[in-house]
Formats: C-alpha cells, sequence, structure tokens
C-alpha cells in the first residue's frame, strides 16, 4: 500500500470513527447549571457532569490550567536535557524515540468549567514550555492539543469522572501515533477501524472524582464514559511480568494481512492507559509501562523498536530532570540540591536532596525547624506543615562542617486533608521505614504470655500434622527481622528513648528454643554482628527490604543449620560471589510516598556467584519489589544427590534468598508468594527433608 493510499485509508477510518462516535453525543451534550468554583475544593464541578481535579499531592491543576505555575529556565533545561538522554540511549539500541504530549481534561473541556474560571485559562503553561523546548531540541514531537481541541464538542474523550482520557481518547490518541510513524519511517501500521469494535457508554460511582466529589459535597456525580470493545482480538499475554509493566504480543500466525507488526514501548505515568489495547492490537509486540523512564531490563530483554513517550499535562512534576551538579566552594557550603518533594500524610512535608557530605541540612518555615545531619551527603527530612494556611514556603539550607551556612532554596507547600497517610516514617541517614513495624520496635506488639502459648500450640500441631504425612522432614521458621530491628539506630527523633527488648520476635525464638518438632531460626543476632564487619548495608535504605547482602547472611544461617545433616550443602563463602554496588530506582517505602523512582535513588548492593547459577535464576537490578517473576511459584533441580530436598513457604523477603538457596537442594519449590496453604498432598509425594517457613518480623500475627 503506498503513502497516498494509505492516506486515504486513515481519513476514511477517522470518517466512520466520527459517525459511530456521533450516535454517543445526545448523552455528552446535556448541560446543567454549575456554582461557581470556590477556589478551595480539590474537585471542581464543571457543567455536563463534568469533574475536575483542581490539585492533588503531585500537581496544581488549577494553577497549570491559569499559567501560574511556570518552570524556570533551569526546570525547563533539566527535562529536556533528561528526556533527550533517554532518547540518545535508546537510539544507541537501535531504537526510535517519539515523545507525544496530551493535554489536560481542563485545558481540553475548559468550556465545561464554571463562568467564574473557564475565562482564566493561559495557552503558555508548562505544558507548552515544555513541547516547544523539546522540539527546539530536536526531539520527536507529537502535541495532540490541536487534534483534541479539534473534536472535542463531537466526541468525548476523558472520563468525566477522572482525568484519564477513556478508550476514545485513547483510540484518537494512538491513530495519531500510528500515522505519524507510517509518514516518517513509511510504515504501514494497522489502524483498525470501528467497525472492529462495539461501542459501549457506562456510567460508574466507583471512578476516583466522583468519589472525591461525593466525600466532599455528599453527591454522587457518577462517571460517564465511552468505551471500544473489540469484536476481534488477536493478541494474548505475552507473559513479560514487571512493577507497573504489562506486554501483549500477536503471533506470526496471526500476522499475514500485509501489515506492518512493529515492537512498542509506551511509557506514560499512567493517564493515557486506555490507549495501549490499540496499540496491542496493531503489534508483534506491545509493552505498556506507568513510568515515563523504561527499565533496561525491559528494553534489554524485549527489543522494542519504536519507544512511544507520553507525556500528561497533570504529569509533568514527576517527569525526569537532569541531576543538578553540586557547586562546591571551599568557604561557603553549598546549596541543597532538591530531588523530590512528597507528603507522608496531610500535616507532614518531605524533602529528598543532596548537599555536600558531613553537612547539617535545616527547613524552615514549617510548624518548627527541623535539622538532618548526612554524613554521605543525601539527605530525607519531614517538615510539620502548617495547617492553619493553604499554602505556604519552607527554606532549606545547609551548613558543611567547616563551612559558612549555603543559601536558602525556598519551595511551595500546601495543606490539603486529601494528603493520606503513606504508612511510611523519615528515619535518620536518608532510611524509610515502614509505620507497621514500629509497634514492635516499641514493644507495643509483644504478646501476653498466654498467646505466645497458643503460638506454641497451633504450630506444634501443624508440624504434627505435617509429619503425619511426611515424618522425616525438619521444619524450619526463618523470621527476617524489620529494618529497624537491625538499624534502630536509624529510627527518628519521635522514636527516642522507645525502644523495646521485648519483641514478638525475641518472645517466639524463645518459646520454641527446645522444641523438638520445629526450629526457629534466629537471624537477629547474626545480621547485628555482621552489619559491625558487612563492606555494605544490609538493608535498604529507601525500602522495606534487607538487599542482597542482608539476604545473603541470612542464607549462611539457615545452611549452616542444614548443613549438620548434609555437609554438602554448607553455605558458599562470601569470597565466591563479586560485592558491588549500583544506582538504581528507589524501593517501596519510596514508592508508597509517590515520588519519582528514577529521581530518587539508591546504591542498591549486590552479590552475584562469580561462577554463575546452577538453577538458572536471573536477576536484574531492581529493588526486589519490582521483579514480579519472583513472586509465582518455581521449582529447581540440582543434579546433586547428596543434597537435600526442600519446599518453602514465603513473603517478598525470600526474593532475595531465592537464588542462594535454590543452589543448595537438588529439588526445592518455592511457593507463590504470601500463600501459605495447607499442602498436604504435595508434602507426601515429594518428602522433603525440609519445610522452610519464612515470614517477616511485622508480620508474626500471620503466623
Amino acid at each position: 500500500m503506498n503513502k497516498g493510499k494509505l492516506i486515504g485509508f486513515i481519513c476514511s477510518v477517522l470518517a466512520v470513527v466520527l459517525v459511530v462516535l456521533a450516535f454517543a453525543l445526545p448523552l455528552y451534550k446535556t448541560e446543567t447549571s454549575v456554582d461557581d468554583y470556590n477556589g478551595e475544593d480539590a474537585v471542581i464541578a464543571g457543567s455536563g457532569g463534568f469533574l475536575f481535579r483542581a490539585y492533588s499531592e503531585k500537581t496544581h491543576a488549577f494553577a497549570d490550567f491559569k499559567g501560574e505555575e511556570l518552570l524556570s529556565a533551569k526546570e525547563i533545561d533539566g527535562h529536556v536535557s533528561a528526556l533527550s538522554g533517554l532518547s540518545e540511549r535508546l537510539a544507541e539500541k537501535g531504537y526510535s524515540s517519539v515523545f507525544v504530549f496530551v493535554p489536560s481534561k481542563m485545558s481540553v473541556y475548559r468550556e465545561k468549567l464554571p463562568d467564574n474560571i473557564s475565562g482564566l485559562y493561559s495557552k503558555t503553561r508548562r505544558y507548552t514550555q515544555l513541547c516547544d523546548a523539546m522540539k527546539r531540541a530536536g526531539a520527536d514531537v507529537i502535541d495532540v492539543f490541536s487534534l483534541f481541541d479539534g473534536i472535542k464538542n463531537d466526541e468525548q474523550l476523558y472520563h468525566t469522572g477522572s482525568d484519564a482520557l477513556n478508550e476514545a481518547g485513547g483510540y484518537r490518541l494512538f491513530c495519531q501515533i500510528a500515522e505519524h510513524l507510517n509518514e516518517k519511517y513509511d510504515l504501514n501500521i494497522k489502524i483498525c477501524g470501528t467497525s472492529d469494535y462495539a461501542l459501549e457508554i457506562t456510567e460508574d460511582a466507583t471512578y476516583p472524582l466522583t468519589r472525591e466529589y461525593r466525600n466532599i459535597t455528599g453527591k454522587t456525580v457518577p462517571n460517564r464514559t465511552l468505551t471500544l470493545k473489540e469484536k476481534t482480538v488477536l493478541y494474548t499475554d505475552a507473559n513479560y511480568d514487571y512493577e507497573a509493566t504489562k506486554a501483549t504480543e500477536i503471533k506470526k500466525e496471526n500476522r499475514s494481512d500485509g501489515f506492518d507488526y512493529p515492537r512498542f514501548l509506551i511509557s506514560d505515568t499512567g493517564t493515557s492507559a486506555d490507549c495501549f489495547k490499540f496499540f496491542s492490537a496493531s503489534s508483534a509486540l506491545s509493552v505498556y509501562r506507568s513510568r515515563i523512564t523504561p527499565d533496561n531490563a525491559i528494553t534489554d530483554r524485549l527489543n522494542p523498536e519504536y519507544a512511544i513517550f507520553i507525556i500528561n499535562e497533570d504529569d509533568i512534576s514527576s517527569l525526569p530532570t537532569d541531576k543538578p551538579v553540586i557547586e562546591v566552594d571551599k568557604d561557603v557550603s553549598a546549596a541543597p540540591v532538591i530531588k523530590a518533594t512528597a507528603y507522608s500524610d496531610a500535616s507532614h512535608f518531605v524533602v529528598f536532596g543532596d548537599v555536600e557530605a558531613k553537612s547539617t541540612v535545616t527547613v524552615s518555615g514549617g510548624e518548627e525547624d527541623v535539622s538532618v545531619y548526612t554524613k554521605d551527603g543525601e539527605f530525607v527530612i519531614e517538615v510539620p506543615i502548617i495547617t492553619e494556611r493553604e499554602r505556604s514556603t519552607v527554606k532549606v539550607k545547609s551548613k558543611t562542617d567547616g563551612k559558612a551556612e549555603s543559601k536558602t532554596v525556598e519551595l511551595d507547600v500546601r495543606y490539603t486533608k486529601s494528603h493520606g497517610n503513606k504508612g511510611v516514617v523519615i528515619g535518620k541517614e536518608g532510611h524509610l521505614h515502614y509505620q507497621e513495624t514500629i509497634p514492635d520496635f516499641t514493644g507495643e506488639s509483644a504478646l501476653p504470655d498466654e498467646t505466645v502459648m497458643q503460638y506454641v500450640g497451633y504450630l506444634s500441631a501443624k508440624a504434627d500434622a505435617i509429619h503425619e504425612v511426611s515424618p522425616n522432614t525438619k521444619i524450619i521458621y526463618v523470621i527476617p527481622p524489620n529494618h529497624l530491628t537491625i538499624y534502630p539506630e536509624t529510627a527518628p527523633d519521635s522514636l527516642a528513648g522507645q525502644k523495646s527488648d521485648i519483641s514478638r520476635l525475641a518472645q517466639l525464638i524463645d518459646a520454641f528454643k527446645d522444641s523438638d518438632k520445629v526450629t526457629f531460626l534466629d537471624l537477629k543476632t547474626p545480621l547485628l554482628q555482621a552489619k559491625e564487619t558487612a563492606p555494605y548495608r544490609l538493608y535498604n535504605k529507601t525500602d522495606t527490604h534487607w538487599n542482597e547482602l542482608g539476604a545473603y547472611y541470612a542464607y549462611r544461617e539457615i545452611m549452616n543449620f542444614v548443613s549438620a545433616d548434609f555437609p554438602t550443602a554448607a553455605p558458599d563463602p562470601l569470597d565466591d560471589f563479586d560485592v558491588f554496588t549500583k544506582t538504581v530506582p528507589g524501593g517501596d517505602m519510596a514508592n508508597f510516598l509517590e515520588v519519582d523512582l528514577n529521581t530518587v535513588t539508591e546504591e542498591g548492593v549486590y552479590v552475584r556467584a562469580k561462577n554463575g547459577l546452577k538453577s538458572g535464576i536471573s536477576k536484574d537490578y531492581s529493588m526486589n519489589f519490582s521483579n514480579a517473576w519472583f513472586s509465582d511459584r518455581h521449582e529447581f533441580h540440582i543434579d546433586d544427590e547428596e543434597l537435600p530436598t526442600m519446599i518453602m513457604y514465603r513473603d517478598s523477603f525470600s526474593t532475595n534468598l531465592m537464588s542462594f538457596l535454590a543452589e543448595k537442594f537438588s529439588h526445592s519449590v518455592f511457593h507463590t508468594m504470601w500463600e501459605y496453604p495447607d499442602e498436604y498432598d504435595l508434602i507426601k509425594e515429594m518428602q522433603p527433608d525440609y519445610i522452610i517457613i519464612e515470614h517477616v518480623e511485622r508480620g508474626l500475627n500471620g503466623l
């Protein structure tokens, strides 16, 4: 098909789309009068049932709409440099990159806003600044604002009850991108017409803005939207499981129609997720990632041909930016470099940043001044917000040992009740802790004696049931200590003096010390000892889990116990491994705070076998919560009859243990994470030498 015929085909398809979508118009053109916006609520009620987000933790959409929060020249340069760097790195691997700018619902449907604010729209916004800057930098840019603005009265492109595109908008977005790629790269990408879809109009009261508006006013304005249901689906799940990533593919036997079926990687912050199925219907492989920065493990494994970066106006705050260089002076402390900000709850603001090593960082302007000392130059500091003010300014400065105080950096802070508690405790030296672990730290979770005896009775009875079907199986309980248990010195000042020596973990270890039915391994003592001599940290700083080095010392303790009966299963010495660090995106605690994990990074610690793994386990460098492969059930065989056999029941702390343990058992079964079933049939059939039950300290009530 030549270009002329192709463009004609596309135009005819779009014409059909307009006709079909027109049937839905009466449902979406119903206008109702609305009150003026009061300037305070997080949700704005517009006409025709449209709801708009005024502000959130990540953005201030209304201020953006009015052009009040423009990017500085430095911020623009940082974003352009970071995004261009992504494109350049992918180009080295042979990928072509396209940056697609998608306007906010508020910018497109501005006429739906209340009368007192609809006229405040500014044509110059962060969206236009960054879009224009990327074009000037020579990036391949698609700006869909003109398209959306031109067809908005004929088609509803967004959900009424959320800020995301609906499937009609996702279809239009896909068509624009496909047409661009066809024209620029002389492709013939298949664009399905509306005859391939069944048009559906739905109402739903569970969408985000619908719920928030109901909480504010007590009124329910249901989300109304338009979907395109596929009549024939050729693509299937591609079974690539990563955090925030899904993939589909069309097998070769279904691609015999003369169209091009390229490989796509679509990176987006989530607002344009409804475009994914249209890429899926037109690609040999389509990978959708709700992060704007691609994961190297994904690109290296899947080899996409075209990287599509979808930049939504509402999500500009979450875009990557080049890390500013700390300007060092011999007499004056360097000013803090702010990497990210977040809200740990409605009344606390969190600042991530870099300064010179051995500096004290002070933040003023909140309810009280707060200071932290950093040895390595990275800092995380939590500031109590002045809740009587909707907006305030906090000032951040640093003082390096032996130098004068730095210049001040100012940050805007907003108080809103919509900032929910994230369950993260900001500790010292940049350590982030799970709030659920605090009762173990303070001893509040300690068990009454009668409850301890109930545990003994229950777990002993469970052991008896196992021994009825497999009499020679030894049962080991492995309890990874909480992050705070091994690094209590990183607890925040608010917990000073509250550390308790009494804990559920200590109680259970003591209660089972003489048991002949189960063994409770004490990992706390060897980890505290290893912490004093280990080459690196044993736990991640921005994550609740131990790292690979912490897992190594746990593996060593487990296999020391096992090797008393099976000497060939003795743990390998640390010298048999490469131990190193690598800068990687932040972990689950940073993720809970909803910061950009490509900005809030840390030095991950890795322990990799010098001579490879007999099990064939392949590991990337993401934090262990990110790689979903490890959460599934896995079974391994090692050709050595002198090694024991094992079944392991486990939670997420097992992900860094698996590659160590699998090497030391001739047959090992790692059950699906977070499931602890009574698998007596499997146990009876396998007759394992060991059953290992791993359960993190904070979840001991789950035993």
